[in-house]
């Protein structure tokens, strides 16, 4: 089996692990897997910054990487092995609200936007489906951060009802 055929193959095998595109038809599967593409970083590179418009999700096969604010450099976030990042990035523009570092090297699968909707395009149905799995991470989401809640906070009471838009 040559080293091409093995990368599509695990690509594969992740897409049937994350909730975006765990309940999509295998064919559908298939394509968005020969639709990524694999990437390295270093220690320390910038995956994307505060700002940036990247037309990316990042599925994180090893290695760890950090979000900071930029407005005060504090870290937001860590992911590792297994995360993956930025899904909202495929189905709008947005601007990134944090900058994302690597910790230590990195080996990525990239998903952009473009090759999303070409996938959307062949398979409609992938429309509906990944926005279900969007709103159900918003809701579990929103579930750990009332868990969480601190009634001393004052500016936390902004940040529920996220459920409710």
């Amino acid at each position: 089996m040559c080293a091409e055929t093995s990368e599509y193959q695990q690509h594969l095998e992740i897409m049937r692990e994350i909730p975006y595109f765990s309940t999509l038809d295998l064919e559908a599967q298939k394509l968005i897997a020969y639709l990524c593409v694999r990437e390295k970083f270093g220690p320390g590179d910038e995956v994307f910054a505060t700002g940036d418009i990247d037309q990316s999700a990042y599925y994180i096969i090893s290695g760890e990487m950090e979000a900071f604010l930029d407005l005060d450099g504090s870290k937001i976030q860590s992911f590792k092995g297994g995360d993956f990042v930025g899904a909202l990035s495929l189905i709008g523009d947005s601007k990134r609200l944090f900058t994302l570092k690597t910790v230590s090297e990195c080996t990525c699968i990239r998903l952009t936007s473009d090759k999303f909707k070409k996938a959307q395009e062949q398979y409609p149905e992938i429309s509906s489906k990944f926005l279900k799995a969007t709103v159900d991470m918003i809701s579990h989401w929103e579930e750990r951060f009332i868990a969480n809640y601190n009634n001393g906070c004052t500016g936390c009471k902004a940040g529920i009802g996220l459920t409710l838009i």
